[in-house]
């Protein structure tokens, strides 16, 4: 299927197709041959979205040895590291990854625990690839010699409507296929692309270094057959080639993560560049209810109002938050992006909205705070990391200030959620609960953190439809709005 074929629907391409292959108990196969295992699955998540799939793990936003013998020594198999590389510049993100690799390899030869690394990015594309895998394998190698067979190209995300099928990854709306790299995520200033069909997109990424004819492929005609077609490929794989991996659903992300752990008991080893279904799914990590009411909001803080901080700039934000904007009675508060980037005007700006979110909070009236939709942008990609990091320190400062426990805090945006969730609440460790709708995940805030045991939803810029955000907060006060 070439690009041109945007218009096919999911449902006459799944007609077209072989079934899915059928064995009811595999998810919690999976799960019992990690837990036998004893290993770590550690995912290093660019921003704190991808969280979206799982439920009762934990997530560490630093990666000191002290925390990660914690996390080590917890009864899960899995559990993530918050880097938020996607928020910084290359070298950082590239010192980060180092760091984190080396941290992890000192604590798995202390606890002698073996370890999988799963680079958890964007499923429309965006981010340091193939930088992080390849520094991650790099540092693995260095310290332990150890090296890997194959490097997964896994960006299907199927909560919010991201499959891939011959190569070619797409976005599902309204029951089309569009393919990503002809939407507005593909211009995007930094990790932008021209390339839909993933062994090209490889290729453009690798500057050539890896051509397309050399990635390997799993088709989804071959997961259809079953886990031993898979492994015979996956068997294959020699000096960590990219290997693309077409899937439409859970069932067949399901036989790769069988398939894949079978291959790895015959001393095969890969490491993974993901969105968040295969996490779930590798993890043998169950399916669960999306969170009721009262798991959203803070114990005993009802009487107050809850904050939405939203600095995600996409249009499907934009349209989200002029939704959400209907709701009765909440508080408009928008932060004027032309005056913080000026030194003598920011701290006015900020003083401004700062008194008037404690004020509404204290009263009881949610409030929602967000950057003006004028995207102010620029040539220089570090130009541009700058102006979004100094939107999101103003962001993070207003978060910081609050005087009163809101009853929920949603972050909007991956650079936004994960500022507010480090810098404003100072969260060190949280546990990621569940999720309050598809691909919108729950923390619940640790000890540490500015204000301890309340639902900190964290909402990704390209996850639900224009009312999503809207409903998600009609749900955390009982009204829907929509039905009447």
């Amino acid at each position: 299927m070439k690009s041109g074929a945007a218009q096919t629907s999911l449902v006459n391409l799944q007609a077209d197709l072989p079934k899915e292959w059928d064995n009811g108990g595999i998810r919690q196969q999976i799960n019992l041959i990690n837990q036998s295992r004893g290993r770590k699955i550690i995912v290093l998540d660019d921003d704190p979205t991808g969280v979206q799939t799982v439920h009762d793990i934990d997530v560490l936003t630093m990666w000191d040895k002290e925390l990660l013998r914690e996390a080590f020594a917890a009864p899960e198999s899995l559990f993530y590291i918050l880097t938020n590389t996607r928020g910084l510049d290359a070298s950082t993100a590239e010192q980060i990854n180092r760091e984190i690799a080396q941290n992890v390899q000192a604590v798995a030869a202390e606890t002698n625990k073996s370890f999988t690394f799963i680079s958890r990015s964007d499923s429309m594309l965006r981010g340091y690839y193939p930088m992080e895998t390849d520094v991650l394998a790099e540092e693995v190698s260095h310290l332990s010699g150890r090296t890997f067979d194959g490097q997964l190209i896994i960006p299907a995300f199927f909560e919010a409507g991201r499959i891939t099928f011959n190569n070619i990854h797409y976005m599902v709306e309204n029951g089309q296929l569009i393919p990503v790299h002809e939407t507005e995520f593909a211009k995007d200033k930094v990790f932008g692309y021209e390339h839909g069909n993933l062994t090209e997109w490889v290729e453009e990424k690798t500057e050539g270094r890896i051509k397309a004819s050399q990635c390997l492929v799993i088709s989804l005609e071959v997961i259809r057959k079953g886990p031993a077609a898979v492994k015979a490929v996956l068997l294959e794989a020699t000096g960590n080639i990219p290997i693309i991996i077409n899937v439409l659903t859970y069932a067949d992300m399901d036989v790769l993560s069988l398939a894949l752990l079978q291959a790895e008991d015959d001393g095969k080893s890969f490491i993974f560049r993901t969105a968040a279904s295969f996490v779930k799914s590798y993890a043998g990590i169950s399916d669960q209810d999306y969170l009721p009411q009262d798991k959203l909001i803070a114990d005993k803080q009802d009487q107050h109002g809850g904050i939405i901080v939203v600095g995600s700039y996409v249009q499907k934000t934009t349209r989200q938050l002029e939704q959400l904007l209907t709701f009765p009675g909440i508080i408009s508060l928008e932060i004027d992006v032309e005056r913080v980037l000026h030194p003598e005007d920011y701290k006015l700006e900020l003083n401004r909205v700062i008194a008037e979110a404690n004020k509404h909070i204290a009263k009881g009236q949610n409030v929602v705070v967000y950057s003006s939709r004028k995207l102010i942008a620029v040539e220089s990609k570090a130009d541009n990391f700058k102006i979004s990091q100094t939107v999101s320190r103003a962001l993070v400062e207003i978060v910081q200030s609050l005087e009163v426990v809101p009853k929920f805090i949603i972050a909007k945006g991956g650079i936004t959620s994960s500022d507010v969730a480090t810098k404003g609440l100072a969260i060190r460790k949280a546990r990621v609960v569940g999720q309050a709708a598809a691909g919108i995940p729950v923390w619940l805030t640790g000890e540490e953190a500015k204000f301890s045991g309340i639902p900190y939803i964290v909402f990704p810029g390209n996850v639900g439809n224009e009312r999503t955000l809207l409903e998600t907060v009609e749900k955390i006060e009982g009204i829907r709005l929509s039905s009447l």
